[in-house]
């Protein structure tokens, strides 16, 4: 089996709820995160996306995407238990005007820290082919609609007697056969930290909502420009029958959700003062 590399990014899954009881709306929450709640810093190497639940479990609710550099990074900020390191603690001391901010978000709803239902995962293989670049998840431009990314998080199982080290291993050597639709990216993740500890979940990037409604403008249901893909990639069909003798694969019946991206941070937290 591949082992972890460590410049790999790390990413963070933090459930957000508003504060429903209190009249809060999506709108409202999103307004603020969009106008304010973006100007919370992030520690140094990371930054957050937040993400609206579009169909699937979570339609309607609130998830905190962090990319993070890799796993140093995060374990500056971050124990293993979830709480902050002390270098943490002093970025907060150190931006008065941040923790405002938090409090004015923690008003609305629940930010990405403890007792925030979360999970930490490693990246244990990407489509490098993909025609989804690094950049921003979401964007605004005056005079123009904003730009905003869809997220699938797709849970996965391992069929009975099935061990983790054999779909893992499967996965290493088999991932180059991979080839996404135009637009969409793949990523298999592996829970190391949190609530879904050796939990695996596809994230499936994808770079417009148009690019999802391309290929399924309806849950679980492809059009036939998708067939079409498929009959042109048929070894990467033949790579997806072999990953279901393993484990399950994105979609029904596992439990999925497909997020739309809502705000984005506007920049990572500089070392000045920590």
């Amino acid at each position: 089996m591949k082992h972890t590399d460590a410049s790999a990014p790390v990413f963070s899954l933090y459930y957000i709820a508003i504060d429903t009881e209190a009249g809060v709306t999506n709108a409202q929450f999103e307004q603020f995160v969009r106008e304010k709640g973006c100007q919370i810093p992030c520690y140094p190497g990371w930054r957050w996306t937040l993400l609206r639940g579009l169909r699937g479990e979570r339609a309607g609710q609130f998830l905190m995407l962090y990319e993070i550099e890799n796993a140093d990074m995060r374990d500056r900020y971050l124990r293993a238990d979830g709480n902050l390191t002390e270098l943490a603690r002093q970025f907060w001391r150190d931006r008065p005007h941040a923790q405002q901010l938090l409090r004015e978000w923690q008003q609305l709803g629940t930010f990405s820290a403890l007792p925030t239902i979360y999970t930490d995962y490693r990246l244990l293989a990407e489509n490098k082919k993909s025609t989804v670049m690094d950049g921003p998840r979401y964007r605004e431009r005056p005079g123009e609609e904003p730009e905003a990314r869809v997220i699938g998080i797709h849970n996965l199982a391992l069929r009975a007697d099935v061990e983790a080290a054999t779909f893992e291993t499967f996965i290493a050597e088999n991932y180059q056969r991979i080839e996404d639709y135009p637009d969409w990216k793949f990523r298999l993740l592996k829970g190391e930290r949190g609530n879904r500890l050796d939990q695996y979940v596809v994230m499936m990037e994808i770079a417009s909502l148009a690019a999802l409604d391309v290929f399924y403008p309806e849950p679980d249901i492809a059009t036939d420009q998708a067939a079409v893909f498929a009959k042109a990639h048929r070894d990467t069909k033949q790579m997806y029958e072999e990953w279901k003798q393993l484990a399950s694969f994105s979609g029904s019946p596992q439990i999925y959700t497909d997020y739309l991206a809502v705000a984005e941070s506007q920049g990572c937290g500089d070392e000045q003062g920590v």
